[in-house]
């Protein structure tokens, strides 16, 4: 835990700890001078500020006028860096309250500091680190936690003024307040989030997983790695894991996967290098290699027969190379269709050049369900996706970019109308696929296009999705 935060920084934490000892005796000294009576509580509170600082801005860069707002309020809790933000404000509310005396003046800078920590990495180059709700969360928290001890044990003495400082501290709230909504929120750019860290994932996650990994590969592997990873912008989460081989003398990863939670409807796993038989890649009982798309087919039909036998009463089934030339092997895709939209319940089966099983992507919703006509068109579709990309490149300053020279940058292609599920409601949504074109390089055969990037249109209203997130279009 330590080496995980503090990245071997000892130097510095060294400085910071002398200089907090040095700051702490001074203000006890101080407090001594002036006749105070709680001076060795003022020199706690001096080098716990000192420390908490110090820590707090170690490794600062340029300011990115941006906050994270992080509606899983409690992913902190599971995390190293959460819990440390609450441990290190702890002996703060404690030292603060046992030096004042006083409850309100008190919980107005256990709640204040904390803001004013994180606006500061948001705004000031030097000291810039990423401003995050969660470190707010966790360090107010901590602050509460210390200031409680200190008033149970205050309370007990009767040495605790629970009115006194009233008033200033309504001003001082006041004033924070107005300042939050008058000059920082202005100021600062937010961005929503539903959890941003990995976390472990608990006994029934791995369970999921674990049944999952069976279903598709029997005993071959068994999951290792198991976390929980959010959507960042959206509120959804998936399980990701790695596969390794049940056998203890292999314990390097053949692959990867992830599961949708807690729907379970959305599997994907990949074994890396499945074009290389007998490393990875999951071999299908009495394949062989595989070097036409029939023989491509044929494999991933008695692997779906074997671990995914409701995919025979598909509607269609579609093979499809992998690669210009299926360097990477064939997938074979089973789906449903209704009025030409492809039903959300799929099943695709990629087959290396080896034989091998080498990606299996499932999507367990239903085969039949009922959404309105087609408005858009896939060109249309097409369209509203360039003009996002046009005013993206114009917001970064291209300036001379039209839709002409969208098209000839970028490769967009409205590719299969499919039903999507939006907020309870079934959509019929364009799948459109997103990449840059390859450049001609004077003295280069060739270059190879960028990942394409899948959107959503919505066939209706014309709504988009990058990914899982919505886009904005004017």
């Amino acid at each position: 835990m330590f080496t995980a935060i503090f990245q071997d920084r000892y130097g510095y934490l060294a400085v910071c700890s002398l200089t907090a000892l040095v700051l702490g005796g001074a203000s006890w000294l101080y407090s001594r001078r002036l006749g105070n009576p709680y001076g060795v509580w003022w020199g706690g509170l001096a080098a716990t500020l000192t420390g908490v600082l110090g820590v707090t801005f170690m490794g600062g860069g340029p300011a990115r006028g941006e906050c994270v707002v992080n509606h899983d309020l409690t992913e902190p809790f599971h995390t190293t860096q959460g819990l440390w933000n609450l441990a290190m404000t702890v002996p703060l509310g404690l030292f603060g309250l046992l030096a004042v005396r006083r409850l309100l003046p008190a919980l107005v800078g256990v709640v204040t500091l904390p803001l004013a920590i994180e606006f500061t990495q948001a705004t000031v180059d030097g000291l810039g680190r990423t401003c995050d709700s969660a470190d707010v969360e966790m360090n107010i928290l901590g602050g509460l936690v210390g200031l409680a001890v200190a008033a149970v044990a205050l309370g007990a003495g009767g040495k605790l003024e629970v009115r006194a400082g009233a008033r200033a501290s309504l001003i001082a709230s006041a004033a924070v307040l107005a300042l939050g909504v008058g000059v920082v929120r202005p100021m600062l750019t937010f961005t929503e989030a539903y959890g941003t860290e990995l976390v472990p994932a608990d006994s029934q996650q791995r369970h999921a997983v674990e049944q999952a990994v069976r279903e598709a590969f029997g005993d071959l592997y068994q999951p290792d790695g198991v976390y929980r990873q959010p959507c960042w912008e959206v509120p959804c989460t998936h399980i990701i894991f790695q596969l390794v081989g049940r056998d203890k003398g292999q314990p390097e990863a053949f692959g990867s996967g992830s599961l949708s939670w807690p729907d379970r409807k959305q599997l994907t796993m990949q074994l890396e290098d499945g074009d290389r038989p007998g490393v990875t890649g999951y071999p299908v009982t009495g394949s062989t290699a595989a070097s036409t798309e029939q023989e491509a087919y044929r494999i991933a039909r008695s692997y779906m027969r074997e671990h995914y036998p409701w995919a025979e009463d598909a509607d269609r089934h579609r093979t499809s190379p992998v690669g210009e030339k299926a360097e990477q092997g064939w997938t074979t895709s089973w789906f449903w269709l209704h009025d030409e939209v492809q039903m959300p319940r799929t099943l695709d089966v990629r087959v290396g050049r080896s034989g091998h099983v080498s990606q299996v992507d499932v999507a367990l919703g239903p085969t039949r369900v009922t959404v309105a006509e087609a408005k858009l068109t896939a060109p249309q579709a097409e369209d509203r996706v360039r003009k996002v990309l046009l005013a993206r490149s114009r917001a970064f300053g291209d300036t001379e970019l039209d839709l002409s020279g969208v098209r000839a940058m970028y490769q967009v292609e409205a590719s299969t109308l499919k039903a999507v599920e939006r907020e309870g409601t079934w959509r019929s949504e364009w799948l459109v696929t997103v990449s840059t074109r390859p450049e001609d390089t004077p003295g280069q055969d060739e270059t190879v296009p960028s990942e394409p990037s899948l959107w959503w249109v919505d066939s209706g209203d014309g709504r988009l999705h990058e990914g899982i997130a919505p886009v904005e279009i004017d």
